[in-house]
């Protein structure tokens, strides 16, 4: 916003060149002769001209500001994405990493107006490594959770599994608060609780799943819940596997499944609601395919929810637009929602048309 100025002008006697001196002693004395009204237009004029330099030079320190913010930032998105590449592949959680990702992440979750946005993110040298970004992040991210969740399944098992995975995983609140605001949402869209959940990209560590199920179990026996947890990758699901097993009856109606999103193979009629994960495509075009092979996999009625991004956290995750005609001719958006705090990921949830 512009800052605001007090403008501090002086008023000066002024003689209009028309106005004839009086010989009388008498008019000699009186005070210097008035403009006349066209004069004091000039005299306006002037004020105006002071005013709009003012407000010339505010916005052009605004803008000089402006400019400062749009390069520091662009400044150390580069930087950070220069010192991730020099790693080459080895993401696994270390201080060089974890300091670098640091340093990224409270960056990009900022938030900053729209102009300031899209002047950091259309930048040319930005868009260059975007995508290369994105994969590191998720790679890193994937290493992240393997980590945790091998580190986990080293322990005792059960209920002390369960309190060191609360207590020790750093992020474990994020996913915590992420999984309840998209519960209230889904909510929100059918009224009533889910009973059979469908997770695509669900990782080493289903965090979501394992939260969103705790949620589950407060309105219907454990007995009657489905939470299937899908991933391309076999590793993933293994691990997955056996960090519910050592988290025991906490864990209880996690179910998994090595698929590729959208597969023909994976039936979803069955399923109330499907998430779609951040990470599950990079780019608009491929998030569009997934959605709609996933979407042609579920029934008429039941509710996809897809992760997205916005403003500058879209350098971390790719950000999807559900108004595609494409998307349009098969899902019906119901809300989304984008959170301002630490939870970096938006969410949208949408009904499968008839």
């Amino acid at each position: 916003m512009l800052a605001k100025m007090q403008t501090f002008l002086c008023w000066l006697p002024f003689r209009s060149p028309k106005a004839k001196a009086s010989t009388s002693p008498a008019a000699s004395r009186s005070c210097p002769t008035l403009a006349p009204t066209s004069s004091h237009y000039t005299s306006q004029d002037t004020i105006v001209n002071i005013e709009k330099s003012a407000n010339v030079k505010d916005q052009l320190q605004d803008a000089k500001m402006e400019n400062g913010k749009v390069e520091e930032i662009r400044g150390k998105i580069l930087e950070t994405y220069a010192k991730l590449v020099e790693l080459k592949g080895d993401y696994r959680p270390g201080e060089t990493i974890n300091k670098l990702l640091g340093n990224l992440v409270p960056v990009c979750a900022e938030i900053h107006d729209q102009e300031t946005v899209k002047q950091v993110v259309e930048n040319a040298e930005i868009q260059a490594i975007l995508p290369g970004l994105r994969q590191i992040c998720s790679a890193s991210e994937s290493c992240l959770e393997s980590y945790w969740a091998d580190r986990i399944i080293q322990g005792e098992p059960g209920d002390e599994a369960v309190t060191r995975l609360k207590k020790e995983f750093l992020y474990f609140g994020n996913y915590e608060q992420l999984a309840w605001l998209e519960y209230c949402g889904i909510l929100a869209a059918r009224r009533t609780p889910p009973k059979k959940v469908a997770f695509i990209g669900s990782g080493p560590l289903p965090l979501t799943s394992l939260c969103l199920l705790q949620e589950l179990k407060k309105d219907y026996s454990p007995s009657t819940i489905t939470i299937l947890n899908i991933d391309i990758s076999q590793a993933a699901i293994d691990v997955s596997k056996k960090l519910c097993d050592s988290l025991g009856e906490w864990a209880h109606g996690m179910e998994f499944a090595c698929d590729k999103a959208g597969s023909s193979d994976l039936d979803l009629q069955d399923f109330d609601v499907v998430y779609v994960a951040a990470l599950v495509g990079i780019s608009q075009d491929d998030k569009e395919s997934i959605v709609v092979d996933v979407a042609n996999t579920m029934r008429p009625g039941a509710l996809l929810v897809v992760r997205s991004t916005l403003g500058l956290r879209t350098c971390l995750y790719p950000e999807v637009d559900m108004a595609k005609e494409k998307l349009l001719e098969k899902l019906e958006p119901c809300l989304t929602l984008h959170p301002h705090d630490q939870v970096v990921n938006s969410f949208i949830v949408t009904k499968v048309k008839e």
